[in-house]
């Protein structure tokens, strides 16, 4: 417990002091968001720094790495010593990262370019599809069943579709959560609220290895991958920090795609597959908007809402930043509570 607190703690304070470091440099260097034109309304956060992510990655790494350095061991006091890290959690992070740097690569070409145009969109699904297969496998190398997991022991076997809803799903979940990243502090807020939820249950499954241990692999049965939830939480809290309106900085495609893809590989590597719907609903729901949108407007020449992303059309409805953001967090945080509530209710009725 103490471990997951100092890993949280020190990812906070690592993010708040390298963010202002670079919101500075980025400044200095004229790295700033370009805006689309169609979103004129956003015209007064043009050149705020971006790639405000990398920090995030790299608190979330800090935060994880030293909490396995111990100071102190009962019983015998003051002593450093380092504890050995899981190096199936490091995979997961290095999954992440590799979807991060996809996120990279388009910021740092639209920066380069002066636009708000990096990667073509055919060039973006690519790599996030062969990182989805690469996470597929990844799953598969480890001997998890086909099964999908409603909320945790609930689950029917799908055979190889299941391979196929985890490609699905990082793809949906890292490109949501991509649209959602519209609006200062929205997905950071929001990301924290939704792995608070998650370093829950992993805390939870953590002290239950007994009934969790048939459907989830040995490796994240540990306390070490609530290490890194905890992390991830801390990383996102410390960014809000500058992130919050009017942000002093962004996130940019290498953040939203890092916190993206790490929702569905960590829910997964859980066997609460169903919970992303509850965990990621508010990144659903603006990712769903959109294809609504799309599809009504190719089909019936009609638009659903005046904007998409959702959050763009309580913008033109003359909704205040900061109440779409406030309530949007509400939202999500309700969703989270409402699949904690599924995922204890699933304990008490199989799990007894």
């Amino acid at each position: 417990m103490i471990g997951i607190i100092v890993s949280g703690g020190i990812s906070f304070l690592v993010v708040i002091f390298s963010t202002l470091i670079g919101v500075n440099f980025f400044r200095s260097r004229n790295i700033g968001q370009e805006i689309q034109e169609e979103v004129n309304f956003h015209d007064h956060k043009k050149g705020t720094p971006t790639m405000g992510g990398l920090f995030i990655v790299f608190g979330t790494i800090a935060g994880y790495s030293l909490s396995h350095i111990n100071f102190w061991t009962i019983g015998e006091g003051f002593k450093v010593e380092l504890t050995s890290m899981n190096l199936n959690v490091i995979l997961l992070f290095v999954l992440a990262f590799l979807m991060a740097m996809v996120g990279f690569i388009d910021d740092y070409l639209k920066v380069k370019a002066g636009r708000n145009l990096g990667l073509k969109p055919t060039q973006k699904f690519a790599l996030q599809f062969l990182i989805g297969c690469i996470s597929a496998y990844y799953f598969i190398f480890l001997n998890y069943d086909s099964n999908f997991y409603f909320f945790s022991g609930l689950g029917f076997d799908i055979g190889i579709v299941k391979w196929l809803i985890i490609i699905f799903f990082i793809i949906g979940i890292t490109n949501s959560v991509n649209f959602t990243d519209g609006l200062d502090g929205l997905v950071a807020g929001s990301s924290a609220i939704s792995f608070g939820g998650i370093l829950i249950i992993s805390f939870w499954i953590y002290r239950h290895p007994a009934y969790y241990s048939n459907f989830i692999g040995d490796d994240f049965l540990t306390v070490e991958l609530s290490l890194l939830i905890s992390a991830v939480a801390g990383a996102c809290l410390g960014f809000l920090w500058w992130n919050t309106n009017p942000a002093k900085i962004i996130m940019g495609d290498v953040g939203s795609h890092f916190l993206g893809s790490l929702f569905p590989l960590i829910l997964f590597a859980l066997g609460a597959d169903g919970l992303i719907f509850f965990f990621c609903f508010l990144f659903i729901l603006e990712g769903v908007s959109v294809v609504v949108q799309i599809l009504s407007f190719k089909y019936r020449q009609k638009r659903v809402f005046k904007m998409a992303p959702i959050h763009h059309h309580f913008e033109m409805s003359n909704w205040a930043e900061t109440t779409i953001i406030v309530r949007f967090w509400i939202i999500n945080g309700i969703a989270v509570v409402i699949g904690l509530g599924l995922f204890y209710a699933d304990y008490v009725l199989f799990g007894q």
